[in-house]
């Protein structure tokens, strides 16, 4: 097994080489064409906090997971990250073809090749923006290593922000846009791009929360790129061309992503990640009695008349069942479908304690739940998955949507329902059941109706 991941391994990195010219040459040559110019995306710099410092209780997981990476570097895993340190369409094509055990060429694919072109260089530029705003110093630079990322240059390394990861946002941008191509393989398609984000921990070229950030700016521009005609032509064409060329035909059933088969384990309190999550419960605690405390407390009801208030507010109309009876829809369905996948996996992943049942304290907000797990947060994976889906009719009112939304799930912290790294997993899968939604034709007819009912808001 381990000679034949060699021979994979080696050959995708010739491959790399073979198409370097291609893929990394000006990013924007070839008639490659931007679903969305940096200017018309969602701003990370804005949606997204400022990084962890490194007197911040939050650089404890960055240091932890830092730690984890150096003890997989030069393991048949390290292998792989180090090739996965080369990032291009011809790369993106070659880990996903393995995902989805189906040749994808410029000559063989035409049409999947260009959605993954255009969805990878569109979402090279979404990291941009909070890059040149935080200047965040790398690991591997903060700790004086030698790269061990084929492709990292060490001065590279030196002048460019490491937060959030560019290489994670493309990779999982990457693997959004092909889970809703190919729903049947989403499960394999989304771990393979949890991975790429992954490897650039096992690096150092990032910490974690530069991945975890990245893997938000993925969603949040994979979404905006809905609102593009050219996103949905490309998408309807690749969609044809994978089942004429693969020979299989699309699956019938409506099974939602299952987070077991994309992230890792829930962290447990033998994990040394447990500190990290309950240094920043601690710290959050400190917010109760102020005003963000309030909003937090707030934030707990995650009940549709709720979502609704907040979100009538970020996308700056009055939604109701009687005015806006599209969008109401639109939202219920999502809620719906978020609430469903995230129960589905806190059923069946390891049962994990809410902070302040395992802590000994009485909740800041709701009821007393000790037979509730806390992994992943229900509440986070709702707002940010409405969030993300609000985003795709309205992406000029992206900043404020996504905002919302980060902050809704941030308040799971300060109100003691939630551990930090709950949250994150939320997110993702709220990520990966949006493609999935995407996928489904009544969904997708609703949302083009809820579309076409904001516009007569805003025109």
């Amino acid at each position: 097994m381990r000679t034949t991941t060699r021979i994979f391994l080696t050959s995708l990195l010739v491959l790399c080489h073979f198409q370097w010219g291609y893929s990394q040459f000006p990013q924007r040559g070839f008639g490659v064409s931007l679903y969305l110019e940096r200017d018309k995306q969602p701003d990370g710099g804005i949606f997204l906090p400022a990084p962890p410092d490194t007197c911040d209780v939050e650089y404890y997981d960055d240091f932890v997971q830092w730690q984890w990476g150096k003890t997989v570097r030069f393991t048949e895993r390290g292998e792989r990250a180090s090739i996965e340190s080369q990032s291009s369409t011809a790369v993106m094509a070659g880990i996903f073809s393995e995902a989805l055990d189906f040749k994808i060429s410029r000559t063989e694919t035409p049409a999947i090749y260009n959605l993954i072109s255009r969805s990878y260089h569109t979402a090279e530029q979404t990291s941009k923006n909070p890059k040149e705003k935080y200047m965040r110093i790398r690991p591997v630079i903060r700790f004086n290593e030698i790269p061990t990322g084929q492709a990292d240059d060490l001065e590279s390394l030196r002048t460019s922000g490491s937060y959030p990861s560019g290489h994670t946002t493309r990779g999982m941008a990457t693997a959004l846009v092909l889970a809703e191509m190919v729903p049947e393989y989403q499960d394999t398609i989304l771990r393979r791009g949890f991975e790429y984000g992954e490897s650039r921990v096992i690096v150092s070229a990032h910490y974690q929360s530069d991945v975890n950030a990245g893997y938000m700016c993925a969603s949040a521009v994979v979404a905006a790129m809905h609102s593009v005609p050219d996103f949905k032509a490309d998408m309807e064409a690749a969609r044809a061309e994978y089942y004429e060329k693969s020979g299989r035909k699309p699956a019938t059933a409506d099974v939602l992503p299952d987070g077991r088969r994309i992230l890792s384990e829930p962290v447990d309190t033998a994990s040394f990640r447990y500190y990290g999550d309950v240094a920043q419960y601690m710290e959050a605690k400190g917010k109760r009695a102020t005003g963000r405390g309030e909003q937090a407390k707030a934030d707990a009801d995650c009940s549709l008349d709720a979502l609704i208030k907040v979100f009538s507010g970020a996308l700056g109309i009055k939604i109701d069942a009687k005015s806006a009876p599209k969008l109401t829809a639109l939202i219920t369905e999502t809620r719906n479908a978020m609430q469903a996948n995230a129960a589905a996996l806190a059923a069946s992943a390891k049962f994990r304690k809410r902070p302040y049942v395992q802590l000994g304290e009485d909740p800041f907000a709701g009821v007393y739940d000790s037979k509730t797990s806390s992994y992943p947060s229900v509440e986070s994976e709702i707002c940010w998955g409405v969030g993300l889906v609000l985003t795709e009719l309205a992406p000029g009112r992206a900043n404020d949507l996504l905002t919302a939304g980060f902050r809704m799930g941030e308040s799971g912290i300060i109100t003691g329902q939630h551990w930090a790294t709950d949250i994150i997993a939320a997110r993702i899968m709220a990520a990966a059941t949006v493609a999935h939604l995407n996928s489904v034709y009544s969904f997708s007819k609703l949302l083009d109706e809820a579309r076409a009912e904001y516009s007569s808001f805003t025109y």
